[in-house]
């Protein structure tokens, strides 16, 4: 027809642009969906807990000992732990809020929200959590001295063994990758 002009034909460029930023959209909508599941999950799974003193927490039975909170953070321990497991658990969280890693973790995780359509950003994020993980561990063997690396590793690996794990929380992170970081102190 005669009424078509290059200024009234649809570009398919823009259909494109359009559809890529619903999606891009959506994407980020649902990354934000499963951050306030979680958050709300982890919520009611703390009034559960205790504290014991200052900011570390107690929880029943076994697990995985985690940190959360990025202005007012605390340490959750299992109550299941030896004298010995405390002493590295504790060590090694209280570096996590040292260095700030909660906060670190949120901006990896809001980065990963934004782009979450970009698989080097979940590499990158997954590689920023095994990082933090292995320099504290590594931070607790310097001030705790070489000496502790056998009784630190065994902790490890009781930790790893038959706990529960603190899984898909982007605003709480416990410990993982338990084969990598023995590796990484030994």
């Amino acid at each position: 027809s005669s009424d078509l002009t290059p200024e009234t034909s649809v570009n398919p460029v823009q259909i494109g642009l359009f559809v890529g930023s619903g999606a891009w959209a959506l994407g980020i909508a649902a990354m934000l969906c499963y951050t306030t599941v979680s958050w709300i999950k982890l919520r009611r799974w703390l009034k559960h807990t205790w504290q014991e003193r200052g900011r570390v927490y107690r929880f029943a039975g076994e697990g995985t000992p985690f940190v959360s909170g990025i202005l007012r953070t605390q340490i959750y321990l299992p109550e299941s732990l030896t004298g010995e497991e405390e002493r590295f658990v504790l060590r090694h969280e209280e570096i996590h809020v040292r260095r700030r890693d909660p906060l670190w973790r949120m901006l990896a995780w809001a980065a990963l929200c934004i782009h979450w359509f970009n698989p080097l950003a979940w590499l990158a994020y997954g590689l920023s959590e095994k990082d933090m993980e292995m320099s504290c561990d590594e931070a607790v063997i310097r001030e705790l001295g070489p000496g502790v690396k056998k009784a630190y590793t065994t902790s490890l690996l009781a930790m790893a063994a038959g706990r529960r794990r603190l899984a898909g929380a982007p605003i709480a992170f416990g410990e993982q990758d338990t084969g990598s970081r023995i590796q990484n102190v030994l």
